[in-house]
């Protein structure tokens, strides 16, 4: 084998999954605004978005330094002095002494000289001299590349000076003094263009380089390369440190949402080993377990499976399918009309709950099976009026009518209701679910359910980061253990509210660790499937939220890192996913108003 392979594969064997977790050591502070003054507003925006590093291509003509990329895009009024030293000058004044008002922040100005260095040089040193709070001051870095002296004329420049470094030059330890980094082509290195990974050998190349500039205690930059997330991503894993962009709004929101968008899991656990035997028989069955892990689709799950090192019992389900999310009035759902659609087989309004789209109310599976003597029970991680419970229960045009909502369980069959605080438990509602006979208890751990039973725990709207512990495996307990006490079966609606949460604020933490909890309730739910025999388990999202993008992780070290593309609800179906008897019925691409006719099949009632 040739050493430069051989040297590759060392290369690659240092290169571990762990290493990717360089994420968390970026932010804007890593971010070079190339040809900065190209932008609509040169300097102010890279400034305001606090980039670390803003490059300046310069010309000399009649004695002053003008900023363009070629001579021929000369303008007026558009120096160096105008663009970026007056301007740097008026913010160290302005932050008394400091480029940024953050005293820890620093600013790297690269100048790229285009023309002879010798007279530019000279030039740019003259002019400097008008600017002492710019050249004495440690947190500007002026760094100059492109037309430069070689290494033994850096002498013959002012200290202020720094110079752009070759990775294959050597270098004097005196002369390494005054590199303020080192630079390199990456199209002339390698063929990668930003897409995928590069190869082995491509990988090899510029780690070596990233190697040699990291042994000098010098940071590193790639010029020519490719500008978009996947490509930031994977020179961030390289362990590039300045990542150039073109499309500073783009590459400021990204570096500023890198801490929500990673996760890295520390309590990885075993999942459930299903047993199969009733699964898709074709039988019609006493009990369905309906979960419902709020706002997610297929990137969710997987985030979730890769922070728990390639484990989910959901997708230990063979059985899987697609619903489609859309309500009767908007191509974008929001959870009312999602779940109403699950819980009576109609697609309705945004904000409708239970209702159809004339606001008519609509018969619920509680109801329906309740005529057959099953009985029912809702378990939410959100409050108890909030759409996804309240579908299965009340009906109302519109979802934050949260009294009147609550006061709907008094007449629903529903015989159990958990979940946490909500504004709609007002004492004159109280008053009317007591004198129903409705046991109230704000407390999971006293509540009993030999009545009927609402619970409204405020430990429920926790998260789990925030000590929730296993309230919703607890919840589930309580509510089966009452349950499958009916010989006439139940039906039992499990929602993980919080993972939608996780979407709405793009939190990759929140999001990954409530589905993971949700997941845990999943195994119990197949276990209780493969003993009872009788039991179809579906789980279904009523809507994605987030348009969440996987751009890298780690199966074998639990880490996930990820994009959103909104704060809000998408369009993209929802996966569906089933266990025990009739699992197969829940196959291929359907209006979410099947799962309701599937389970109805399923428990043999003609609607």
């Amino acid at each position: 084998m040739k050493l430069s392979k051989i040297l590759a594969v060392l290369a690659l064997a240092a290169f571990t999954e762990n290493q990717a977790q360089n994420y968390l050591n970026y932010s804007v502070e890593n971010a070079h605004s190339h040809n900065d003054y190209m932008q609509e507003v040169p300097f102010w925006q890279a400034y305001y978005a606090q980039f670390g590093s803003i490059e300046a291509d310069v010309f000399l003509v009649k004695g002053k330094l003008w900023v363009a990329h070629t001579e021929k895009e000369l303008s007026a009024g558009r120096t160096l002095e105008n663009l970026y030293l007056d301007t740097i000058s008026k913010q160290i004044k302005l932050n008394k002494g400091n480029i940024y008002p953050d005293p820890n922040r620093k600013l790297q100005l690269l100048i790229d000289i285009k023309q002879n260095y010798k007279t530019s040089l000279n030039a740019l040193v003259n002019t400097l001299k008008k600017y002492p709070e710019i050249t004495g001051n440690s947190g500007i870095k002026i760094v100059i590349t492109g037309g430069r002296p070689q290494p033994d004329d850096f002498k013959n420049y002012p200290d202020y000076l720094y110079f752009d470094g070759d990775p294959d030059k050597n270098y004097t330890e005196d002369q390494l003094k005054r590199i303020g980094m080192f630079s390199a082509d990456l199209p002339g290195l390698v063929k990668w263009n930003g897409k995928g990974i590069p190869r082995d050998e491509e990988t090899a190349k510029i780690k070596s380089v990233v190697e040699k500039a990291h042994a000098r205690k010098k940071p590193v930059r790639f010029y020519g390369a490719p500008d978009f997330p996947n490509a930031w991503v994977n020179l961030m894993d390289l362990g590039v440190d300045y990542i150039n962009t073109d499309h500073i709004p783009d590459l400021k929101k990204f570096m500023n949402t890198i801490p929500k968008n990673f996760y890295k899991n520390t309590k990885e656990y075993a999942t459930y080993t299903p047993t199969y035997k009733t699964d898709g028989i074709d039988k019609k069955v006493k009990n369905v377990i309906l979960l419902i892990p709020d706002g997610t689709s297929l990137p969710q799950y997987y985030a979730a499976f890769t922070a728990n090192k390639g484990k989910l019992n959901v997708f230990n389900m063979k059985a899987t399918g697609l619903s489609k999310t859309n309500s009767s009035n908007a191509y974008i759902t929001d959870s009312a009309p999602g779940s109403t659609a699950f819980a009576t087989g109609v697609k309705t309004k945004n904000t409708f709950v239970g209702v159809d789209g004339m606001g008519k109310a609509l018969a619920q599976i509680p109801d329906i099976i309740a005529a057959k003597g099953m009985v029912s029970g809702l378990i939410s991680t959100g409050d108890v009026t909030d759409a996804t419970p309240a579908d299965f229960y009340a009906h109302s045009d519109n979802r934050n009518s949260s009294e009147l909502i609550l006061k709907d369980f008094i007449t629903s069959k529903a015989k159990i209701l958990i979940g946490g605080p909500t504004n709609g438990l007002t004492r004159e509602t109280e008053q009317k679910l007591k004198e129903a006979k409705v046991d109230i208890y704000h407390d999971l751990k006293s509540a009993t359910t030999s009545n009927r039973t609402l619970v409204i725990d405020p430990l429920a709207s926790q998260r789990i980061t925030d000590g929730r512990g296993n309230w919703l495996a607890d919840a589930f307990d309580l509510t089966l253990n009452d349950l499958k006490n009916n010989k006439k079966g139940f039906f039992m609606m499990v929602e993980a509210s919080q993972t939608d949460g996780g979407g709405h604020s793009n939190n990759m933490e929140q999001l990954v660790t409530e589905l993971l909890d949700f997941d845990h309730v999943v195994g119990k739910a197949m276990k209780f499937a493969d003993e009872n025999k009788e039991t179809l388990v579906v789980v279904v999202g009523d809507h994605e939220t987030g348009g969440l993008t996987l751009l890298d992780g780690s199966l074998r070290e639990g880490w996930v890192f990820g994009n959103f593309s909104t704060n809000d609800h998408t369009s993209i179906p929802s996966n569906v996913f089933a266990y025990g008897p009739n699992s197969k019925e829940f196959t291929g691409l359907f209006e979410n108003t099947e799962i309701f006719n599937k389970i109805m099949a399923a428990y043999g009632i003609q609607k």
